[in-house]
């Protein structure tokens, strides 16, 4: 079955005069990503593409999932994910023809948007939150709740908890 692995970027810092695109992650969300990565690597198939926003916080997410795992898919950079609405996320999952898995890793409040119209499952993905989804025919047919939400995590390091929140 086609696999969508949605995740949630890792927690962000909020640095004063650096503009959003620009953000980094925190100290906790690179150890949370990290996490993520290593609950990819044992409850999902190898993916066979990784599609990333532009933004500084979902890159480092994106390089700290990739140091988890075994076998690294091609990585494409994608600038509708970055501020992405509902349908943008919709026109981008219709637009995949992988047979292994595929990972997204984007924004709120889109991705969740994007699990609920896929599922029909009501869900607000944490930071580090991933949502496995499984279509039961292709992408390009993919229509509202015809899809299986398989599992759902939110990935927690649990190294010192070195700042709030």
């Amino acid at each position: 079955m086609p696999t969508l692995v949605v995740v949630r970027h890792a927690k962000a810092s909020n640095p004063p005069g650096v503009a959003d695109l620009s953000r980094p992650l925190s100290p906790r969300g690179a150890r949370d990503a990290a996490a993520a990565g290593r609950w990819i690597r044992e409850h999902v198939a190898p993916p066979g593409l990784l599609l990333t926003s532009p933004a500084r916080r979902t890159e480092e997410t994106t390089a700290a999932l990739l140091g988890q795992w075994d076998e690294l898919p091609p990585v494409v950079e994608e600038e509708r994910i970055y501020e992405a609405s509902l349908g943008d996320l919709i026109y981008l999952v219709r637009g995949l023809d992988e047979q292994a898995p595929v990972v997204l890793v984007g924004h709120n409040p889109g991705l969740s948007a994007l699990v609920e119209d896929l599922t029909g499952e009501v869900l607000e993905l944490q930071t580090s939150g991933i949502a496995v989804v499984e279509a039961s025919g292709s992408w390009t047919d993919v229509a509202p709740c015809e899809c299986a939400l398989v599992a759902v995590h939110t990935a927690r390091d649990d190294g010192p908890d070195d700042e709030l929140a």
